[in-house]
């Protein structure tokens, strides 16, 4: 038995729920959401190689441009310091301005792949110093988790996959260079440069699917991380929809509050409809402010037995008529209207109360 009930208390304060929306929200508040930085980095890098497949032969004819320009010219009588650092500086602008359009494609898309994957977010919890952090047990608890592996295997990974497809495109390249005579020398640096771009692009798409496989992780190891007890669950069941207890204590009060006014209506009624014994219907019409007779009050059994001795004691008249009777209990709630299909039928019991008063009987 001691061993069936510790089962039990094991597996109730294993983590099996899914996490509701409210523990979602906590998170996020903590700055707590899926993200591979592996996916922003990557995203930028090919973007950066794309953006230089289109704007680098604009870029290097401007560079050319640049320096056809300044050393075509006569140079100056004498050079200076002066002059050195004007040089440089006027070409350090050039180039700035013409490899902008380049790093900034790659800034905008990883700003943009940063925000896509943690949507827009404010919190200063990040912020925070945690001092816990400095603690040697916590860096020898970190060095040996799982999340630390995780971040191993994904760096070797990444070396592997560098590492492989540089030495193949090296061969590659020595290869293809070994083939030039002394004429195509010149065609060389070309060569050179187009095998490395080829690299870099096959290193983006790696690195890309790499972060892929990454991010699918980290929202698994996220969405893990936020799982809860059933017991938790419960918990914020009743913080955020209330103690049932307490709830049910609230409804039994507003009942009681109801059942109090609509007995306190009986009194102000024109008419009591009963059934005799099953149901009491107590009906209110003020042409002046109604367009139809209103009920006041209404009640099976042991409720209609009270209201038609409420409805005595006040001098309120009471009629039989079964089929209006069910009718009215059924199809009008307290504080509506009667249909326009039961106003012939109620018209009759009103006039006919309405005589009895005229003749002054009851």
């Amino acid at each position: 038995m001691t061993v069936r009930v510790m089962r039990l208390q094991r597996f109730a304060e294993e983590r099996t729920e899914r996490a509701t929306p409210r523990r979602r929200e906590e998170a996020r508040k903590e700055g707590r959401v899926a993200k591979s930085p592996e996916l922003t980095s990557a995203i930028a890098l090919a973007a950066l190689l794309v953006a230089l497949r289109v704007v680098g032969p604009m870029v290097w004819g401007q560079w050319e441009n640049i320096f056809q320009l300044d050393f075509s010219t006569s140079p100056p009588k004498t050079w200076t310091t002066g002059t050195v650092e004007q040089l440089l500086v006027e070409q350090m602008m050039s180039a700035l301005k013409a490899l902008a359009p380049i790093v900034g494609t790659a800034l905008v898309m990883g700003v943009a792949v940063a925000v896509m994957q943690v949507r827009p977010m404010l919190t200063v919890k990040q912020l925070i110093p945690d001092f816990s952090r400095l603690l040697p047990t916590a860096g020898v608890k970190r060095l040996f988790s799982a999340s630390s592996l995780v971040e191993l295997g994904k760096s070797l990974s990444k070396l592997v996959i560098v590492g492989a497809l540089s030495y193949s495109s090296i061969s590659r390249m020595a290869g293809e260079i070994r083939g030039y005579d002394d004429t195509d020398v010149m065609s060389i640096p070309s060569v050179v440069g187009s095998l490395v771009f080829q690299l870099g692009i096959r290193i983006a798409v790696a690195m890309v699917l790499l972060a892929a496989l990454d991010f699918a992780y980290q929202r698994y190891a996220f969405e893990k991380s936020l799982r809860m007890t059933k017991q938790e669950v419960k918990d914020e069941w009743k913080d955020t929809e209330g103690n049932p207890q307490i709830k049910s204590t609230i409804r039994k009060r507003a009942r009681q509050i109801a059942m109090r006014r609509m007995m306190q209506a009986v009194p102000k009624a024109d008419v009591v409809v009963t059934n005799p014994t099953h149901f009491a219907i107590a009906l209110r019409y003020d042409g002046a402010t109604m367009t139809a007779p209103e009920v006041v009050a209404k009640g099976a059994d042991a409720l209609a037995q009270r209201i038609k001795v409420v409805a005595s004691e006040s001098g309120v008249p009471m009629v039989e008529n079964k089929p209006l009777a069910q009718s009215l209990y059924r199809m009008v709630d307290i504080g509506e209207q009667v249909p326009a299909e039961l106003y012939q039928a109620v018209a009759e019991v009103l006039a006919y109360v309405y005589r009895m008063r005229a003749t002054g009987r009851r």
